[in-house]
């Protein structure tokens, strides 16, 4: 059967379109490094890209939740032990000031002392994090929790714990706040004491004579309990590098996924774009030695 000429030109013509639409596919998938340039190249591949792409978005997000629960957390571990530094000095100083041959210049010394630890006190109760936030005000954390005044020392934060999300549904509290550390911080049979009042307890009572058993026995339940947070900020700071670990495994996961799901094979393309360009030219060549016309040109 013959062809005729109209029909000719339109199939070769036709063929060599679609060459050229292939080969410019080729240099987009080689140019981007993704084989799947719109949805209709591959449906389901497309879903599954676009879902482990949401995934990965979701772990980057829980990354930077892990990254200010670490930076809160350590911190309050430092400050933790600078109180605990803070309490052995008053436990010293509490035993010294139950030695009964202290005269009042020795007992006023030890006062003054123990004055001192109170403001320091004070201080890391009011440190603040990275991002310009009291660490143990709770959810008041534009404002200093702690202030001294004539009574001593009041607490204006409140008894929130802010709480990043680690991991789908796991969450921690990224500190404690100042009411739990420093208001309730020991006994005096169902008293609850500050660290402060306990403080001020040693001092008044160091104005009129040496220190009793009562105090050394409200300074150690400061040093238990801080002693307690300690422990509480530590299986916290566990949690949230066990879960940092598990995230960063689970997103190598996600993004070879995702990868196998949508990146190209750039040797396989570049293989593929030379055999349909020499086909391309082999084409163009016969076309136009058959045709004798300049019609390559002018698609060209």
């Amino acid at each position: 059967m013959q062809i005729g000429t109209k029909q000719f030109f339109q199939t070769q013509v036709s063929s060599m379109s679609d060459l050229q639409s292939q080969i410019g596919k080729i240099q987009e998938q080689v140019s981007s490094g993704k084989k799947i340039l719109v949805p209709s190249d591959d449906p389901g591949a497309y879903t599954t890209a676009a879902k482990l792409g949401q995934a990965e978005a979701a772990i980057n997000q829980y990354s930077r939740n892990i990254g200010v629960a670490k930076s809160r957390l350590s911190q309050e571990d430092t400050v933790l032990s600078s109180v605990a530094n803070v309490m052995a000095r008053l436990n010293e100083l509490t035993i010294q000031g139950g030695n009964g041959t202290n005269d009042a210049t020795s007992r006023a010394a030890i006062s003054a002392e123990m004055g001192q630890l109170s403001q320091q006190l004070v201080a890391l109760g009011n440190t603040v994090d990275p991002n310009g936030d009291y660490l143990f005000a709770g959810y008041k954390g534009d404002k200093p929790p702690f202030a001294a005044n004539a009574d001593g020392v009041s607490y204006s934060g409140d008894t929130g714990r802010k709480e990043v999300e680690l991991a789908r549904g796991v969450t921690t509290p990224t500190s404690s706040n100042g009411l739990e550390i420093f208001m309730n911080a020991s006994r005096s049979g169902n008293q609850s004491l500050s660290v402060f009042q306990v403080i001020k307890n040693a001092t008044d009572q160091l104005a009129v004579g040496p220190l009793t058993s009562e105090n050394v026995k409200q300074v150690q339940g400061v040093i238990d309990h801080v002693s307690t947070y300690q422990a509480i900020c530590g299986s916290r700071l566990q949690k949230v590098e066990m879960t940092d670990q598990n995230s960063q495994n689970l997103l190598i996961n996600v993004k070879a996924d995702k990868s196998a799901a949508e990146d190209a094979d750039i040797a396989q393309l570049a293989t593929e774009l030379q055999q349909k360009t020499l086909t391309l030219n082999a084409a163009q060549t016969v076309f136009a030695k058959v045709s004798q016309l300049s019609l390559f040109n002018y698609l060209k």
